[in-house]
């Protein structure tokens, strides 16, 4: 593997790391020294994303994993330790919006259930399971995937809940575990052009974000890639961000600016 070695004998637990952001990020930390855990529901996704990695020289584990459900994460927790020795960062990054989002009054209370469940207490559950091994690890960092509609107001009620949940959170575990030599930070990507994402521009979501002021045409540094994310992760997961800590990382093309 290629790279300047920022993650050189780390361990790195990436959620929703079989596609789009996690993957990207996936290869970044691998080929920047990191044996990276792919947590990922996807058991065929996750097994390629490792593939790849050991290929090209890297350490990768595979580990089949639900972030909505404590024990699925507990276990794959326990497999990373007892295969890589230690866990020193966790990304965050499963993750999502669903179409059927929408303004409060009007949307499913399923939809609630289900985009609450997945982005902010899956992200609650993996810092409860992973925080502590990131202590004993002697410290580390947390990044977590958050969105530009947390820093902005829009129609998806939900997704914008979950996500501005996940910014309050990102706070609190910093105020709380920075003494123990855990640095946590977020990030709040845009317009992210993974797959999920370029099937939906297909049916119209560059125009609901126009409709709401988040037009490409405002904003022309607002179309980005999983690396571009990645990339900052990536940033703030190594040491070249000590000195960053309780922050929103705003990677939206100045969406949430003007």
């Amino acid at each position: 593997m290629t790279g300047r070695g920022r993650l050189e004998g780390k361990v790195a637990f990436i959620t929703g790391a079989g596609a789009g952001i996690g993957r990207a990020s996936a290869r970044l930390f691998a080929e920047e020294g990191a044996a990276v855990v792919i947590a990922e529901k996807n058991v065929d996704a996750a097994a390629a994303i490792a593939a790849e990695i050991e290929r090209a020289g890297g350490r990768a584990l595979a580990a089949p994993t639900d972030v909505t459900v404590e024990e699925s994460i507990a276990r794959t927790v326990a497999e990373a330790v007892a295969r890589f020795g230690a866990i020193h960062v966790l990304f965050n990054c499963a993750g999502g919006s669903i179409p059927q989002d929408g303004p409060v009054a009007d949307v499913d209370l399923a939809v609630w259930d289900h985009t609450i469940g997945l982005d902010l207490k899956g992200t609650f559950l993996c810092c409860r399971h992973v925080i502590p091994r990131i202590v004993a690890a002697g410290g580390g960092a947390v990044v977590n995937a958050s969105s530009v509609v947390a820093l902005r107001g829009q129609s998806a009620h939900v997704y914008s809940s979950a996500k501005g949940g996940i910014l309050s959170l990102t706070r609190s575990l910093a105020a709380t575990y920075g003494r123990q030599g855990v640095r946590v930070n977020a990030i709040c990507p845009g317009i992210v052009l993974s797959e999920r994402i370029k099937a939906r521009v297909q049916t119209g979501l560059l125009e609901q974000a126009a409709s709401v002021g988040l037009s490409v045409e405002s904003h022309p540094f607002s179309l980005g890639e999983p690396e571009d994310i990645a990339r900052i992760a990536l940033f703030l997961a190594s040491d070249e961000a000590r000195m960053i800590h309780g922050a929103t990382i705003p990677a939206d093309g100045g969406m949430s600016a003007y």
